[in-house]
């Protein structure tokens, strides 16, 4: 497994715990509203919108887009670069060096 596959696990680990939780403090706060409490659809809606624009504000939230989409541009750049490689194979040309190896006439020095 490469290290971005391995980000990738670790974050889809957090997301899906994380929804879990919110999944059982959603259900657990119906539960008690629709037993305890009776609230207008309109009323309700409000609540919603608040609850959404709360969630929007969420640095955590961010921080995961943030990750998904750098680690889906790197597997994408990677995707790009194998289907190039095998393009110039098929045309005959040289395969390039793998990440790390040295081309035959760098001096380095």
């Amino acid at each position: 497994m490469s290290v971005r596959e391995l980000e990738l696990c670790e974050l889809m680990e957090e997301l899906l715990e994380t929804v879990r939780w919110q999944q059982i403090l959603g259900y657990t706060n119906q539960f008690l509203l629709d037993r305890y409490v009776k609230v207008e659809p309109e009323e309700r809606d409000k609540i919603l919108e608040a609850a959404v624009r709360a969630v929007d504000k969420d640095a955590k939230m961010h921080e995961w887009h943030e990750r998904l989409s750098r680690l889906k541009g790197e597997a994408l750049h990677i995707k790009r670069s194998i289907q190039r490689a095998k393009k110039d194979i098929a045309q005959g040309k040289p395969a390039p060096p793998a990440p790390g190896e040295r081309s035959e006439g760098c001096d380095g020095d």
